[in-house]
């Protein structure tokens, strides 16, 4: 179970997209809330820390949905792959699990995983996709991966799926918009300008989910009701995408609950 303060809710004093200096008398968080929540603030100090959060927060935080997800789309045969998993609380915050909080399965032979979450591909003459599910707090989610026989070239054009389900956007040639992604501006390659994230290299993950690549924070993983929270591959870390400090791109660190801006 996870436990938060009672419910606090407070009027919101932020200046043009929610930073100002509020710290307590020692430095440290004067009030902690829900940071993406429908009803929110915060404030900040001059390091980006988060000193002031206000909204709802709740007596007990339940588990909402469990996401699963894998370090490659695509594995060669003998090769392996590190799967991992994080639960979406109600409160809007995500949290990691530890490997021996999940059990694994995959529902072929012809790939293996382990305790740790390793994911290895047995010799396969083609490609075969196979479902690895997660099961942990009593929910589950799955993830699909493809096995190769041999190192496959990365295919030319945007994520698929991705434009697939979008739409072109009135009077803009080459823009499309996602019902969960955002508009976008779609190239014969794997590069895409997000009209809010900017330019990203993009692969999807196999599920429909979308791995994304920036010079700022390398990669990023995220997908269908897991946008705005993105995770952060090289510190295992979840980010919060401030979709209200606009234009400028500001998110917020689980971790270290503070605020990281990216160049425009």
């Amino acid at each position: 179970m996870y436990k938060k303060v009672h419910s606090l809710y407070a009027l919101l004093s932020l200046f043009p997209f929610g930073l100002s200096a509020a710290t307590s008398s020692a430095g440290g968080v004067v009030n902690e809330a829900v940071i993406g929540a429908p009803f929110y603030g915060f404030t900040s100090d001059a390091s980006g820390a988060v000193a002031n959060a206000v909204g709802p927060t709740a007596d007990f935080i339940q588990p909402m949905r469990l996401i699963a997800r894998s370090g490659d789309s695509k594995v060669n045969a003998g090769s392996a792959t590190q799967l991992a998993s994080s639960l979406l609380l109600d409160d809007g915050t995500v949290t990691n699990l530890p490997s021996e909080e999940v059990a694994w399965a995959v529902d072929a032979a012809l790939a293996t995983v382990s305790q740790s979450g390793l994911l290895t591909a047995k010799q396969v003459t083609e490609r075969v996709r196979v479902k690895v599910t997660a099961t942990a707090e009593g929910i589950t989610a799955e993830v699909r991966v493809r096995l190769e026989p041999h190192t496959a070239a990365v295919p030319a054009g945007p994520a698929s799926s991705l434009v697939a389900g979008s739409v072109d956007v009135p009077n803009a040639p080459g823009w499309k918009k996602s019902p969960w992604f955002g508009s976008f501006y779609a190239t014969e390659n794997n590069w895409l300008h997000h009209s809010d994230l900017g330019w990203l290299f993009v692969q999807e993950a196999g599920d429909g989910s979308l791995w994304t690549w920036d010079n700022d924070h390398q990669w990023l993983w995220t997908g269908k009701g897991v946008y705005p929270h993105l995770y952060r591959a090289k510190d295992s870390t979840w980010l919060y995408f401030m979709l209200q400090a606009r234009p400028k791109k500001v998110f917020y660190n689980h971790t270290t609950k503070r605020l990281e801006t990216s160049q425009p």
